[in-house]
């Protein structure tokens, strides 16, 4: 029985596959031009690399809970992975360690990557950098900044803000330009929205 020639590396016992969720955003106004929309974090998950393709897809399908019929799997930049190649290992569909898989829905909004509560973490934390923290800043500013994800297009960035009282404090004119300012929630502080 020959050895292993000591400079040969074993092969991985697992090797790790980077999967990136897209899918359009009609609303975005740079659509159509710039028409996909990240639909949030990066799943990475471990795997044996001599397993099927339809392994990987059913570990995608455990930790999302998304049906495999509404996902359509891509490798980068435009190849797309038929159901009927789905028996073959990783290396022959051509995912290697450390690559990319891209998933789409197969029909548009047919599911969300993330819990709404990741998009509302998200929208919060841009208010939260775009708002002067000493003299707040015009909703009108942060309208034009903050552009709402898919998940989130039934609802106005006002009535968003409006939610979290104890994040952000909303100020109205109505003597003049009816202007509305919107200023970060000092701690410990719930100031009640004020009209001047």
């Amino acid at each position: 029985m020959s050895q292993r020639p000591s400079s040969v590396p074993p092969p991985p016992s697992s090797i790790t596959v980077k999967i990136k969720a897209y899918t359009k955003d009609p609303y975005h106004p740079d659509y159509p031009e710039n028409e996909e929309w990240i639909m949030g974090d990066i799943l990475e998950i471990q795997i044996d690399p001599s397993a099927k393709f339809v392994e990987l897809v059913k570990q995608i399908r455990d930790v999302k809970g998304i049906p495999l019929i509404r996902m359509k799997f891509i490798l980068p930049p435009a190849r797309s992975i038929a159901n009927e190649k789905w028996d073959k290992t990783l290396r022959q569909v051509g995912v290697y360690n450390n690559g990319t898989l891209r998933v789409e829905p197969t029909m548009d909004h047919g599911w969300e990557w993330e819990k709404i509560e990741y998009y509302w973490g998200k929208i919060i934390e841009r208010l939260e950098e775009e708002i002067d923290p000493k003299e707040g800043t015009s909703f009108f500013v942060l309208e034009q900044k903050i552009i709402l994800p898919p998940p989130l297009k039934t609802t106005r960035l006002q009535d968003f803000i409006r939610k979290y009282p104890d994040k952000f404090h909303i100020e109205v004119n109505t003597s003049g330009k009816n202007d509305m300012w919107v200023k970060l929630q000092k701690k410990d502080d719930r100031s009640l929205p004020t009209w001047v």
